[in-house]
């Protein structure tokens, strides 16, 4: 290594000397040539080799200059004439329109029908043809075809002037004879006859005089284009002329460099092909230098190039803060008293992450490393020797120790949470838990294979649903994230769109690994049971609500207040009270997710910041139990629901269009609807409600929901429960 960067940095002092000896030759000369000169020209201050190229460059700029101005000009005049054709071009349809519309009054008149249609529509015709005929005598500004003012050029060749002045003796009478019509004498009925008379006698004259002045005005424009298109011809070539002087003199300049930077490549191309690592000198432009090792565009890829700014190569691969910090630290690393030494552990790109794509184009992740050396020559820092080595292995390592370790530390904290959760409460969960896992696999055993995959997927994505409902309502987060990445899988089954047997391999390992868990959980809670104070069904319910709509209001970005009133739930029975605060969560989930909005959202539909969700079971005078969830959101859309059933392509526009609000809202209950498309553990994925469909169904109970879009929804579940 310290070979190769010293075989670089006496390269780059042997190229440095030789343009030194360079510089100081050309200055010689240039003294040499001015000692007989007493006035100050220019050519003093431009070297001999370069006073040809640049005389042809300022002729080629002041001659460009010249025919931009002329082609400026002509194309402002054709843009003038092109408006003025257009207008010329409407003053023939205006002409057939004063007469139609004089045809239509009359004709009208004749039936006894109002004419004020007939007659706005002659006012505006004659105003708009009068005003642009003064136009085209005397310039102005006149309504263009969109009604807005555009300005218009008096006509000034002496033919166009004849026709104006034609058009104007037919014109003047015209008008004259409109007045009383125009203005709406008392008369102007009796008048109206000759004004039609003259309008049919001059009507193909005024618009053969229109013709002949568009016609005028085209041949001047096409006359103008011709000129432009013959001085940009010229242009064109005495441009080319100019080029091939320049490029011929640019070209042996270029010979010359060419044959500097081959000399120094051939001395150094063995060494940089045998060096492992990325090697390269850097320049005080930040640029990579002409010779790099072979290794380089494979660590870095392809362009990483002779000549390319070095940070313009990583600009891609480096977030702008880290990659302006490496800039700014190899720019102080050409300082003088910069010792560098003393600045490596400021180095930003000791260490760097960067996605490349390989020779499947499938994209891969290395870790690189990248140090950068001071190249001194006569006590003065010259170039950077940088050094990129791919560090990925040793990375990868690291960082999946430190994975493991985050993952234990996790699932031990996870499991604390777990073991502080009331025993009774803890035990049920384990119990019911179980028994739905066993139940999953009793069904997986006895599914028919003749039979579609579909509908056992659906069956199993409800139940682990309702499992993951009732962990995150005790806040075990342990079973929570498991249920979750149960449901992922099945959610990758679903998908797919010919699902086999051999598909569903993967379930019962995911049983196996949550029963085990299940089984470690409860061997611990039994230990602990007698320790534990026991609270009422009520009182844990509420706790378990307030925490659980905290985390989801949390995990979206919401701010929520939750009130709970559940004190009746300790008047039911177990079975009812499980299946009550089954439906209660769900609901809760759906009213955070889906109903309440972001703080932003609340506050520009002038709501308080913070959305309000209601959970109150009650007991009426009849013996009935009822459940509301309430909250104050966007409430339901018939609309977005129609989309998203339209969408779901279950429903034809046909179906859909059958149905009222009240029966597109009762459709949100159907299984694997969904208007959310992320995959958060908060998602019900399309069985949510289908979930609490199915609860409400086991209690008897009877379902109302009441909504106002941006305002409100309420979920009324009423309910008896056995003496």
């Amino acid at each position: 290594m310290q070979s190769s960067a010293s075989c670089l940095a006496c390269m780059g002092k042997g190229v440095l000397t030789s343009r030194m000896g360079a510089r100081r030759f050309f200055l010689h000369q240039f003294q040499i040539n001015q000692e007989n000169t007493v006035s100050l020209s220019l050519a003093k201050w431009i070297p001999g080799k370069y006073r040809q190229i640049v005389y042809a460059v300022a002729a080629f700029l002041l001659f460009d200059l010249g025919v931009l101005v002329l082609n400026f000009y002509t194309s402002y005049q054709i843009s003038e004439d092109a408006v003025s054709i257009n207008l010329a071009g409407r003053q023939r349809m205006l002409s057939q329109r004063m007469t139609k519309s004089l045809l239509a009054m009359q004709s009208d008149a004749l039936a006894g029908e109002p004419q004020d249609a007939a007659l706005e529509e002659l006012r505006t015709t004659v105003a708009l043809f009068d005003t642009s005929f003064r136009g085209f005598e005397s310039g102005g500004e006149v309504k263009g075809g969109d009604g807005t003012p555009v300005p218009l050029v008096a006509v000034a060749s002496p033919a166009g002037r004849a026709i104006l002045a034609k058009a104007r003796a037919v014109w003047d009478p015209y008008l004259a004879a409109l007045q009383p019509v125009l203005r709406g004498d008392a008369s102007w009925e009796t008048r109206l006859p000759a004004a039609v008379a003259y309008g049919r006698a001059n009507n193909v004259k005024l618009l053969g005089l229109m013709n002949d002045l568009t016609s005028h005005l085209e041949r001047e424009a096409s006359a103008k284009a011709s000129r432009l298109r013959l001085i940009q011809t010229a242009g064109i070539a005495l441009a080319l002329l100019n080029f091939a002087f320049i490029l011929v003199h640019f070209l042996r300049q270029l010979r010359e460099s060419d044959q500097v930077i081959e000399a120094a490549q051939q001395e150094t191309q063995e060494i940089l092909a045998t060096v492992k690592e990325g090697l390269f000198l850097l320049g005080p432009d930040l640029r990579i230098g002409t010779q790099v090792s072979a290794s380089l565009p494979g660590i870095l890829g392809e362009r990483a190039r002779p000549g390319t700014d070095f940070f313009e190569v990583l600009d891609e691969r480096v977030p702008a803060t880290a990659l302006q910090a490496a800039r700014d630290y190899a720019r102080l690393l050409f300082g003088d008293r910069v010792k560098e030494s003393l600045m490596g552990d400021l180095n930003p790109l000791s260490l760097m992450e960067m996605t490349q794509t390989n020779d499947r184009g499938e994209p891969q992740t290395h870790f690189l490393s990248i140090h950068f050396n001071q190249v001194r020559v006569g006590g003065r820092v010259s170039h950077l020797l940088v050094t990129v080595q791919d560090v990925s292995e040793q990375v990868r390592l690291e960082r999946a120790l430190a994975a493991a370790d985050a993952r234990t530390r996790s699932e031990t904290e996870a499991l604390l949470k777990v073991l502080t959760t009331d025993s009774a409460s803890l035990l049920g969960f384990l119990d019911q838990a179980r028994q739905t896992l066993l139940r999953i696999n009793t069904t997986l055993k006895n599914h028919n294979s003749d039979e579609r995959y579909d509908g056992l997927i659906n069956g199993i994505f409800r139940q682990i649903h309702t499992l993951k409902g009732d962990a995150a309502m005790l806040g075990l987060d342990l079973f929570e994230a498991q249920a979750h990445e149960f449901e992922r899988l099945l959610i990758a089954l679903r998908e797919q769109p010919d699902l086999r047997g051999n598909d569903l391999v993967a379930i019962p390992l995911k049983l196996d690994a949550f029963l085990d868990r299940l089984a470690t959980v409860r061997d611990i809670a039994e230990r602990l049971t007698s320790s534990r104070v026991q609270h009422t069904p009520a009182v844990l319910a509420g706790k378990r609500f307030a925490q659980l709509g905290k985390r989801i209001a949390a995990d979206h970005g919401k701010a929520v207040e939750l009130a709970v009133e559940l004190d009746k739930l300790n008047a039911l029975d177990p079975c009812a009270q499980t299946t009550v605060s089954e439906i209660a969560v769900q609901l809760l989930r759906n009213a955070v997710v889906h109903g309440i909005e972001t703080p932003q959202q609340r506050t520009q539909l002038n709501k308080p910041a913070q959305g309000n969700v209601h959970i109150r079971l009650h007991a009426h005078d009849n013996g009935e139990f009822e459940l509301c969830v309430r909250d104050d959101g966007s409430g339901l859309s018939p609309a977005r629901i129609r989309e998203t059933l339209l969408a779901s392509g279950r429903y034809t526009v046909e179906q859909l269009d059958q149905w009222d609000h009240k029966q597109l809202i009762m459709r949100i209950f159907e299984p694997g609807f969904s208007t959310v498309t992320t995959g958060d553990r908060d998602a019900g994925h399309g069985v949510g409600l289908d979930v609490v469909k199915q609860k409400i169904a086991r209690l008897g109970a009877r379902l109302s929901i009441a909504t106002r879009p941006e305002r409100f929804t309420e979920f009324s579940i009423r309910f008896t429960v056995p003496a």
